[in-house]
């Protein structure tokens, strides 16, 4: 079944990602499959206490609750609901693959402007192999159909899975595509303590950008309805793709599928992303 699929807790961060997953299934014409994992004892003994009508809400009240969310973002989407007799990461990535994407709800750090995956999270988008949004904020849906998509290029990765993901978004959505890309100046000297000449930066600077221009010509030639918008910005990754999704709808970073150092194998400016970014972040994995 094409489905965009959500992972649901009964928690109010399900809810954000249930209502981001329907709008994403409405803009791509495809089902929504609304899941929870829960074990298969479980399972039966709430799926006996519904039917008696005593005990308290299971997962599948949850799942009715989740749906009918979904249904208030689009009265026409085809939803469909599944309680999983399987460990939750297990489980997640069994639903959804080969789904287009997978949707999780991530609680909020307090005053801290950022969001916190939790272990189920963090396995679930280092071991996807399909695209992964971890969404938290209640006007994700809404929010998303006018702010721009940002997707945070590294020019010395292949970036195709990510620039695919992220200009066709931007095309459904009709929204503004924003490609950040952040480059040190450091890599200009062969030790830390030189002064950079400005005219050096300069000449770099029109580099990287004539580079980043290159980069993203095939998929301006493919989606040409859709206005891309380069942002370059000197100094670390993470803060600039932080700071640039402070007025996008999502956030699209990568994550390679094999040969990562970082322990997560999620790598340090995803992980970051995803942990302090304003807006729901789209992890897609690539070679």
């Amino acid at each position: 079944m094409n489905a965009v699929v959500v992972g649901v807790d009964g928690s109010d961060e399900s809810l954000h990602a249930v209502r981001w997953a329907a709008a994403e299934a409405a803009w791509r014409g495809v089902a929504l499959r609304i899941v929870t994992a829960v074990g298969r004892r479980h399972v039966r003994d709430s799926q006996a206490a519904a039917e008696s009508g005593g005990g308290p809400p299971g997962p599948h009240q949850t799942l009715r609750t989740a749906a009918q969310a979904a249904r208030e973002v689009s009265a026409r989407l085809d939803v469909h609901e599944e309680a999983l007799g399987d460990g939750p990461v297990r489980a997640l990535l069994g639903a959804a693959e080969g789904a287009p994407v997978l949707a999780l709800g991530s609680r909020a750090l307090g005053p801290v402007a950022g969001f916190f995956l939790g272990s189920v999270g963090l396995s679930v988008t280092a071991h996807a192999t399909m695209p992964v949004v971890s969404v938290r904020h209640p006007d994700a849906g809404s929010r998303s159909t006018a702010a721009p998509v940002v997707v945070g290029v590294d020019l010395k990765q292949s970036c195709g899975p990510l620039l695919d993901f992220a200009f066709e978004t931007a095309d459904r959505r009709g929204a503004v595509l924003r490609a950040a890309h952040a480059w040190s100046v450091r890599a200009l000297y062969s030790y830390p303590s030189a002064l950079p000449d400005p005219a050096v930066v300069i000449r770099a600077g029109d580099r990287v950008e004539a580079e980043l221009d290159r980069a993203l010509m095939p998929w301006r030639r493919r989606f040409p309805h859709v206005e891309v918008e380069a942002e370059l910005a000197m100094g670390p990754g993470a803060p600039f793709l932080v700071e640039s999704s402070k007025e996008a709808g999502l956030l699209v970073v990568g994550r390679r599928l094999r040969g990562h150092p970082f322990p997560t194998r999620i790598g340090p400016v995803t992980h970051a992303a995803l942990h302090h970014a304003a807006c729901p972040v789209a992890v897609v994995p690539y070679e």
